[in-house]
């Protein structure tokens, strides 16, 4: 029974209550069956059989009795009055005999009352006097005739009824015997039954309560087991039955749940890398910016002494404009005037030269913020991608990674803005590249029209020392 299914042990338990309860009922069936013969023989054969044999009986012996009061009469009114009477006796006996003909169903019983026909006829022949009062043959004669032949034939004919009386009661006896009987062993039928059947589902009961009860037990206890999160318990119910295919699938589901923890496990590692490998990166955009930072106030330095150069440039070429002036209008104030405007031309050539070195040593430091901008961005997209794979990695571990993702997609907010913020700081520079290449160009033009203009101020100078030398 081992191998069989849940189901089958149901249905094979209830089949075999089935089975018992039916033979129940065909050993009551068959009980009621024999009881129903027996009460059919007590009321067709043997009771109606009985009532009319004892009818037949007490008119037999009325037929003896009226004869002997025929005998006995004191008169003749009184003889044919008996006489009479015995012949309605003779009438019920044949009645009675008909009546009693018909409830014959047995062999034994037509023969018995076959033997009782014939003494009633030899009855009837030797009291053939006593049936008509023509040929009554006198007191004396009847009074042989009753105590001689027709005496004999009453004898046998009573005991002839007195056999079928016996016969009929008999019957009556063992049929209600026999109803008696087949009423005890369907009472001890059914109760044997009945407790077989209450004795078959106590235990089929039972079995089917172990069959159900001791895998749940073990199948509940591994519960336990996996709740306190021991995953390397698996069932072994040594089952063939449904609890198989679920011993089957729990082992499963256990190996895979340890595959997923496994996983899970893995995962979180690899997130736990990749965060640190964002923090390490955050660590060196920061330094990066404190850099940039660093560049960016050198370059508001440098800008501010462009400024302040470009401010005493413009103050320079106002008193070079003015000392022009003076020099067209006052052309003979003299070699001393000519001398100091060539030293201030010369200061604004150098000015011009400063300011040139200044303005290429911006563009340079502007291109280092370039340089460093590029590697921001380079790294916004570096970390974008780790807090893209770690928020993968999250994705996959699910419940254990959850504040993982969390982690993931802030850092990539935080490197998108970076991203964001760097391009504006591109952007910056190149338009501060462009105003020192703007910048660079107006100096080289100056320079260029003041080297121009040192012709004309040694003519000026040469005008100037050839009158005095002319006049000295």
């Amino acid at each position: 029974m081992d191998h069989w299914t849940i189901r089958t042990r149901i249905l094979a338990s209830f089949a075999f209550i089935l089975l018992v309860m039916t033979l129940m009922g065909a050993v009551a069936y068959n009980r009621l069956a024999a009881i129903d013969r027996e009460v059919g023989v007590l009321q067709k054969d043997a009771l109606p059989g009985l009532r009319h044999s004892v009818a037949l009986q007490a008119t037999w012996s009325e037929l003896d009795a009226l004869g002997w009061q025929a005998v006995t009469a004191g008169n003749e009114a009184e003889r044919l009055r008996y006489l009479e009477q015995g012949r309605e006796a003779r009438q019920r006996l044949n009645a009675e005999e008909q009546n009693y003909q018909a409830t014959i169903f047995r062999e034994e019983d037509r023969a018995r009352f076959g033997a009782y026909k014939q003494v009633r006829a030899q009855y009837d022949l030797a009291a053939r006097v006593f049936s008509d009062p023509a040929t009554w043959p006198g007191t004396a004669a009847a009074e042989a005739i009753l105590r001689g032949p027709l005496h004999t034939r009453w004898i046998e004919g009573r005991k002839a009824v007195q056999v079928v009386v016996d016969d009929n009661d008999n019957a009556a006896r063992k049929a209600s015997a026999s109803i008696v009987g087949s009423v005890d062993l369907a009472k001890t039928s059914i109760e044997v039954a009945l407790l077989v059947a209450a004795l078959a589902a106590a235990v089929c009961g039972y079995l089917l309560l172990r069959a159900v009860t001791v895998p749940m037990t073990s199948i509940i206890a591994l519960l336990q087991h996996l709740r306190g999160g021991d995953l390397r318990q698996r069932l072994a119910l040594g089952r063939r039955d449904e609890f198989h295919a679920v011993e089957e699938g729990f082992n499963q589901m256990s190996g895979e749940l340890t595959s997923l923890v496994g996983q899970a496990q893995r995962t979180a590692i690899q997130v736990t890398t990749s965060v640190n490998e964002i923090a390490a990166t955050a660590r060196q955009q920061q330094a990066t910016a404190t850099e940039t930072a660093a560049t960016t106030t050198e370059i508001g330095a440098t800008s501010r002494e462009i400024s302040a150069t470009a401010r005493d440039l413009v103050r320079t070429i106002h008193e070079v404009s003015s000392a022009a002036e003076q020099t067209a209008g006052l052309a003979g104030t003299g070699q001393v005037g000519l001398s100091r405007m060539e030293g201030t031309m010369q200061h604004v050539m150098d000015a011009a030269g400063s300011v040139n070195a200044k303005l290429a040593t911006l563009n340079e430091k502007a291109g280092n913020i370039n340089q460093v901008v590029t590697t921001i961005a380079k790294v916004a997209d570096q970390t974008n991608l780790l807090s893209l794979n770690a928020a993968i990695e999250a994705e996959k571990a699910g419940e254990y990674g959850r504040g993982f993702s969390v982690v993931a997609t802030e850092i990539r907010r935080l490197a998108d803005q970076t991203e964001v913020a760097t391009y504006d700081i591109e952007q910056m520079v190149r338009e501060i590249q462009s105003a020192v290449s703007a910048g660079v160009m107006g100096m080289d033009k100056f320079s260029e029209e003041v080297r121009q203009e040192q012709p004309v101020h040694r003519a000026g100078a040469h005008v100037v020392i050839t009158p005095r030398q002319q006049k000295d």
